[in-house]
């Protein structure tokens, strides 16, 4: 039986090396649609898009996504739009996301920004096991509220946490806890999370450190997981165009430093 907000993907590389979803299980209000193989500089690449029927996720909710990525295979997971977090009489939203990735294979997770709406909470957990040799590229955005309508920080309680291990042995750990009292000078935070045990993470740490410094409108700092596990690096803006573009910024150089070099394009 598949639980309520269930979201579950499983890979597989066919004999072209292309990526395929072997095993797929989702239920309302997680929905995807059909992979496709749209990525230009990447085609063997699956591309994932998490929709929301409902429009947002709401204080009885409590979403579980569950996502294996098999040895060579490419998975990119984005959402469709901002994730709306509705206030309400329940104990509050929650999203449990736990992310495999076996050596050779990628996974690359950026869904658009949360959005928390006034008396909104929020729970959500990541936790990523990357084998020796896989790559997990995530980024995860949250806003200061509806700024639009006067929201601005009057959510009750954003609790983010991630916990990254290689090989099932635990090297690093995050906690954000955000409530209308934590008084931040920015609308958005955001946390990008490269893992690549096995490859040395400085060639990474330069790039999205370089990129940081070339988006004024955007600060942030950048450092080395412990056990040279991969990079993290935490990121503020003021407003929603210089963060999505500090956004495909520091995605560009981690695809660049982490990534196989992309299929050579014809003149």
């Amino acid at each position: 039986m598949i639980a309520p907000g269930e979201l579950t993907v499983h890979t597989l590389a066919d004999a072209t090396g292309t990526t395929r979803i072997a095993e797929l299980r989702q239920r309302y209000p997680q929905r995807v649609t059909t992979a496709l193989h749209t990525d230009a500089d990447y085609p063997h690449a699956a591309v994932l898009c998490v929709q929301s029927p409902s429009g947002g996720t709401f204080s009885d909710d409590d979403l579980q996504t569950t996502v294996h990525c098999a040895a060579g295979t490419h998975l990119h997971m984005t959402s469709q739009a901002a994730t709306q977090v509705f206030a309400g009489t329940g104990p509050g939203a929650r999203h449990r996301l736990r992310f495999s990735v076996e050596p050779r294979a990628v996974l690359e997770y950026l869904p658009k920004t949360v959005i928390p709406q006034a008396d909104s909470t929020l729970t959500q957990s990541i936790d990523v096991d990357v084998d020796e040799g896989g790559t997990y590229i995530g980024w995860d955005a949250i806003a200061a509220g509806r700024i639009a309508h006067g929201e601005r920080f009057r959510y009750a309680t954003i609790d983010t946490a991630f916990t990254v291990r290689v090989g099932g042995r635990v090297v690093a750990r995050d906690r954000q806890l955000i409530t209308a009292r934590a008084g931040l000078d920015c609308d958005y935070l955001a946390t990008l999370l490269i893992v690549t045990p096995g490859l040395s993470p400085e060639p990474a740490l330069a790039a999205v450190r370089s990129a940081l410094a070339g988006h004024p409108g955007a600060l942030g700092g950048a450092g080395e997981l412990p056990y040279r596990a991969g990079i993290f690096a935490r990121i503020t803006a003021a407003r929603a165009p210089e963060l999505n573009e500090v956004c495909r910024a520091l995605h560009a150089a981690a695809r660049h430093t982490v990534l196989d070099p992309p299929i050579a394009r014809s003149a």
